[in-house]
């Protein structure tokens, strides 16, 4: 191994070392990134499905606030009713308020009061068909476990609850707006009242003569039920409030049922009324209630959070945010108002963002990764380019120095006999005539070579900037390439090589450079004078191409081209025996000037072995 190649192969040894530590270091901290990524991953994951649970936990409260809220606010309600003309009260309520579908009375063992036996109306009868026989059954307020009284939430009571639902209800404030207009809403809605019997006509005096004006709920359309109602509530509040007071109402044990009757679930509200011996009740429109339960779930969701109110068939009453469309399995299930909605639930879902997913981390490792190597690739194929440059650059160096020492000797071998044989003749030291005209031969000869080898080295030049111009003339080949042989077949015949010509009898008309196609051939022959002179033949065939173009083939006998050079030979400056020592001597720019004519000519020049031994120059022009 040569110095240069060991030197060559220490540089890369140290560029691929220094890119195997880079990128073993680049490997081991994007391992450590992935695992870090992965936690946080995790971290976040947990801290939204806490988050997501908490807020789920919140709906669930909020549902139970607005059906608590409802609930207290009818019971309520029912309560103060007078007992005066209480069953056109009770009709009253039932037309003005959405939320009660019947309101009824009962014995204490469960015999129906109140919608009358005889009553006309279809829903009335209706509900003594349902809870005729469940009421005289099993009365609820009959039962051991009979409901306490239900609870109603005061605004107050939002400020005890935790600290992390106080800071969850800070996240959603929109949320807790909306939830609290929905129990506002049911608060009001529950306790909208309005009678339409004769005692009623000295409560609207009492009010005053906008109350007195007020039309009765009856003749009302069912469009604007719910609002006469709320209107006509704001105007008695003082009258009852005031006939309560005269008559107070002492209303004992309340509570709330729930069940199916033919089919269909039912709450029913009852509250004890002892003095008068009795209870009153009232059959929720679930229709309407379920409705207002819209107002607990939240109107902004996080990203990818989803709320679903089901019922206890598993159908969705109410939604917010995105839940997949499959259903999929949630979060959280947390069930809601258990007293009086059983079996349903707020579930919640969590859709988790693409980064997130479960190849999010080895994604990022392989992508890392891959850059890495990529880096690490490009740092090798960077470094060898550059080796590779700085490599070429030196055998250029070598192979310029050893074209200047080449040129040189070419030179100096043709002047150093041109002056040796004129100082002969100027000398008069040559005796004979025939002597004399030998010697001013051999002087041209040799100014020739010189010639020729100044012309190539300019020629050279021209090429390599760009600055040769070719003068295309059209002309007959195949009598250019006979003057040619007929001007240079003497000096070849010196060399030891006989010339044959395959050249054809008519003429092969090209549209061509003449001196460019003089050069190609002249360095072609020349190049066989030098290295093919033992074969002791040249041949120079013309072959007229198909329509148009030519061929020219320089066959010799010498020892041929290796085959890893036959390429390289038409590099600049490339000789198969590059010492200055060896047996023939040249400057490496014949046989590349001889191809970049040819292209440039727009034709090609290459090398092929020749059948017999030998070499085949073959030249195709256009």
């Amino acid at each position: 191994m040569s110095p240069v190649t060991r030197r060559i192969v220490a540089y890369w040894l140290l560029l691929l070392v220094a890119t195997l530590v880079a990128g073993g270091g680049g490997m081991l901290l994007l391992k450590r990134e992935e695992a870090r990524l992965a936690e946080q991953r995790a971290d976040t994951t947990a801290a939204r499905r806490a988050a997501l649970v908490a807020r789920a936990g919140l709906v669930a409260e909020n549902v139970e606030l607005i059906v608590g809220d409802m609930q207290a606010g009818l019971l309520e309600t029912l309560a103060t009713f007078p007992a005066d003309g209480l069953n056109e009260t009770l009709a009253d309520w039932q037309r003005a308020n959405p939320l009660v579908r019947t309101a009824f009375r009962t014995l204490p063992d469960g015999t129906i009061l109140h919608p009358a036996r005889t009553a006309a109306d279809e829903e009335a009868q209706g509900f003594r068909r349902r809870f005729g026989l469940i009421l005289s059954e099993s009365a609820p307020w009959l039962a051991k476990d009979a409901p306490v009284k239900a609870k109603a939430f005061a605004e107050s009571e939002l400020a005890t609850q935790s600290n992390e639902a106080d800071f969850a209800r800070q996240q959603v404030f929109s949320n807790r707006e909306r939830t609290q207009s929905a129990r506002r809403d049911a608060r009001e809605t529950s306790k909208i009242s309005n009678y339409s019997r004769p005692a009623e006509t000295q409560l609207y005096a009492d009010a005053g003569p906008q109350a007195a004006a007020a039309p009765s709920v009856s003749s009302l359309s069912a469009d604007k039920k719910l609002a006469e109602g709320k209107r006509t509530k704001a105007l008695l509040d003082d009258a009852l409030l005031a006939k309560a007071v005269a008559e107070p109402a002492a209303p004992g044990r309340s509570g709330w049922a729930t069940g199916n009757a033919a089919g269909r679930p039912y709450l029913l509200g009852w509250v004890e009324m002892p003095a008068a011996g009795e209870f009153r009740g009232v059959e929720v429109e679930l229709a309407a209630l379920i409705a207002r339960l819209a107002g607990g779930l939240p109107a902004v969701t996080g990203t990818g959070e989803g709320y679903l109110l089901r019922d206890e068939r598993g159908r969705v009453m109410h939604q917010a945010g995105r839940v997949p469309a499959d259903g999929g399995e949630p979060v959280v299930r947390l069930p809601v108002a258990e007293g009086a909605l059983p079996g349903w639930e707020v579930a919640a879902f969590l859709e988790s963002p693409p980064d997130e997913s479960a190849d999010g981390g080895s994604g990022f490792f392989l992508f890392g990764s891959l850059l890495a190597a990529t880096l690490g690739v490009a740092i090798l194929a960077g470094g060898s380019l550059l080796l590779w440059q700085a490599r070429r650059s030196e055998a250029e160096a070598a192979q310029k120095t050893s074209f200047v020492a080449n040129v040189s000797h070419e030179f100096k071998t043709p002047l150093t006999t041109i002056r040796l044989y004129a100082e002969l003749l100027e000398q008069g030291r040559v005796a004979g005539e025939d002597k004399r005209t030998d010697y001013l031969r051999t002087i041209g000869r040799e100014t020739q070579r010189l010639a020729r080898l100044v012309g190539n080295a300019l020629e050279f030049s021209r090429l390599e900037q760009g600055k040769k111009k070719f003068e295309r003339v059209s002309l007959d080949a195949a009598a250019a390439l006979g003057r040619l042989l007929d001007t240079h077949v003497p000096r070849l015949a010196e060399a030891g090589l006989r010339v044959e010509r395959k050249l054809p009898g008519g003429s092969v008309m090209l549209t061509t450079d003449a001196d460019a196609l003089e050069q190609i051939v002249l360095n072609l022959l020349d190049n066989a004078a030098k290295y093919a002179a033992s074969g002791g033949e040249v041949t120079v065939e013309l072959l007229p191409g198909a329509g148009h173009g030519a061929r020219v083939r320089v066959l010799d006998r010498g020892p041929g081209v290796p085959a890893d050079h036959r390429e390289r030979i038409f590099e600049k400056f490339h000789r198969v025996d590059d010492a200055l020592t060896a047996e023939q001597t040249g400057t490496g720019l014949g046989l590349s000037i001889a191809r970049q004519l040819a292209r440039g000519l727009g034709g090609d020049l290459h090398c092929e072995p020749r059948e017999g031994g030998g070499a085949a120059f073959i030249l195709d022009l256009p």
